[in-house]
């Protein structure tokens, strides 16, 4: 008779208690790490978003995160929904906004000029494209030809860009260069509806 009692407590009982165990162990283990670095992970991204704003108002900072808090405190105002540059020998704004991508959404951080139509930077805070391919649209080659042009702009081409309104598309990236250019595209008036409600 103990037997059997010994055999469904080995063979049943006992595997699911082990199991239940690791578990409790592996989901106390896993919110500690999340609870004990949420302040230095939300610290990171708010350090990430301030960077990308700098980068689209073309304001030059150190390359580290006291560097870039000291260059966002001295040179930017957040206002509702919009940054604006102080300091600075002409007025710049910048916008967040939000788009579709090929494999999800794109964030971004777009700078203009006092006109609210010449771009004074963008910067890419999040997107998850295909990496080599769409996720290119991070590199410093990209976002940098917009600066100091105006859309609507025209798709061309890597390498190939020489006129005002046209950007190089990234090759074998079609269709996140499209979903990137009708987001831009939108950028002035959007920005204008932000910032002066027009």
């Amino acid at each position: 008779m103990s037997n059997k009692s010994d055999s469904f407590f080995s063979k049943r009982l006992y595997p699911l208690l082990f199991m239940l165990l690791v578990t409790v162990v592996c989901i106390l283990a896993t919110s500690g790490l999340y609870l004990g670095t949420q302040t230095k992970a939300l610290a990171n991204e708010l350090s990430f978003t301030r960077k990308a704003v700098l980068d689209a108002a073309q304001i030059s900072y150190q390359a580290s995160q006291a560097g870039i808090e000291q260059a966002f405190t001295t040179s930017i105002i957040e206002q509702d929904g919009y940054y604006e540059t102080t300091g600075t020998a002409s007025k710049r704004y910048v916008v967040p906004l939000e788009g579709p991508g090929l494999w999800g959404k794109i964030s971004l951080m777009v700078g203009f000029e006092d006109d609210m139509t010449t771009f004074s930077g963008v910067a890419i805070v999040s997107q998850n494209e295909t990496p080599g391919l769409g996720a290119r649209i991070e590199e410093a080659w990209f976002t940098a030809q917009f600066q100091g042009k105006r859309a609507p702009f025209s798709m061309v081409e890597e390498g190939t860009a020489d006129a005002d309104n046209e950007i190089d598309a990234i090759t074998g990236a079609t269709r996140t260069s499209e979903y990137f250019k009708t987001l831009v595209d939108q950028a002035p008036s959007t920005a204008k509806l932000i910032v002066r409600g027009q």
